[in-house]
């Protein structure tokens, strides 16, 4: 996946190809007309819209994962759990 760049100038150079793209589309759709026009816009919009989307999850996602106990956390309270016994059920609620 794509990266934001990290320094000024790979910043001002990928706001600057933006902009030729954005320029590039807006006279594309001007010489076309009609119902074409609409489509390709509402396209490249719902496009936009699925990639802010995905971005968000992902950011979400990775969240949530930084969050969650590793393995080592999980076994080790496994092992605490076994060694005061409550990991065991009480002998009257066996069946």
């Amino acid at each position: 996946m794509a990266q934001w760049p990290r320094s000024v100038r790979g910043s001002i150079l990928l706001v600057a190809l933006g902009i030729c793209a954005v320029g590039g589309f807006a006279l594309f759709e001007v010489a076309l007309s009609g119902l074409f026009v609409w489509i390709s816009l509402t396209a490249a919009l719902i496009c936009v819209a699925l990639y802010v989307r995905h971005s968000r999850l992902l950011a979400a996602r990775d969240l949530a994962v930084a969050d969650a106990p590793s393995f080592a956390d999980v076994l080790r309270e496994r092992k605490a759990r076994d060694a005061v016994g409550l990991g065991e059920a009480p002998p009257d609620e066996v069946g």
